[in-house]
């Protein structure tokens, strides 16, 4: 039996939320074929980079588009806000694992296992409502939002690059989608911003690094008192993200005693 593809699968009246969960399905099951017919050819498990490529390029282009036509008088500002928090590994990596596509994914490397059982698991002890945007304090390994960025490329493909149909099947999986009223700014710049607003003194943060694990240490100087707080992760980026909402969190609290 030769396989199905996912445009076939639309001449049949499914309810949509089965026709969605069909679609992932299928996808991931020919992306997996397609991983073990060119391993027996050559021997390796490639990466789908094409795809990646391709899903990444197309789903800059959706969500800002999407947001053009949602926000009409929205300034470029905070249209590009919305996109920088809605359009990023994080929320695509979340969004594969409440789909539960990092099952499918084939590779050979135990660090990779043990980071994504570690990922799972700290995910599904935290609500959805502090999983999306900025609030996770989770390092995502980049494999997990690589999988809807090569979904989308595969379905651009497959639905012979109809791009509203791209849309369609993967902005479930990214629901709930951020708007303006939930919108949180990345801690770093939002600290960033605070200071220079309110004439704080930003020191340089200092960086550490051991056994894969990176420290950084974020002070904040106020009329003389600093406010400090240093942060582990195993990424510099993710350190200096929880160490700024740390510092941001004391900066606020001591604004609203005022």
């Amino acid at each position: 039996m030769s396989p199905l593809s996912v445009s076939t699968l639309y001449s049949f009246s499914f309810v949509p939320s089965i026709m969605h969960r069909i679609e992932c399905l299928l996808l991931a099951a020919n992306l997996k074929k397609m991983h073990l017919d060119h391993c027996k050819q050559n021997f390796i498990v490639p990466i789908n980079k094409r795809l990646e490529f391709l899903g990444d390029s197309v789903l800059d282009y959706l969500i800002t588009m999407h947001m053009c036509h949602k926000y009409p008088g929205m300034s470029p500002g905070l249209l590009t806000d919305l996109r920088s928090a809605s359009v990023n590994n994080d929320c695509y990596a979340q969004a594969a694992v409440k789909a539960g596509l990092h099952k499918h994914i084939l590779h050979a490397s135990q660090d990779l296992h043990k980071h994504m059982v570690a990922t799972v698991d700290k995910f599904e002890e935290l609500s959805l409502a502090t999983t999306f945007g900025w609030e996770s304090e989770t390092t995502f390994p980049k494999v997990l939002g690589d999988i809807i960025e090569s979904l989308a490329g595969a379905i651009l493909v497959d639905s012979g690059y109809n791009k509203e149909r791209v849309l369609q099947s993967i902005r479930p999986l990214l629901e709930p989608m951020i708007t303006p009223e939930t919108l949180k700014l990345h801690p770093v710049r939002e600290l960033t911003e605070l200071c220079q607003r309110e004439h704080y003194i930003m020191k340089k943060c200092t960086v550490s690094h051991d056994q894969g694990v990176a420290s950084i240490t974020i002070e904040v100087e106020v009329n003389g008192v600093a406010y400090r707080h240093t942060c582990t992760a195993s990424d510099k980026k993710t350190a200096k993200k929880l160490a700024s909402k740390a510092v941001l969190k004391s900066l606020k609290e001591r604004i609203s005693d005022a």
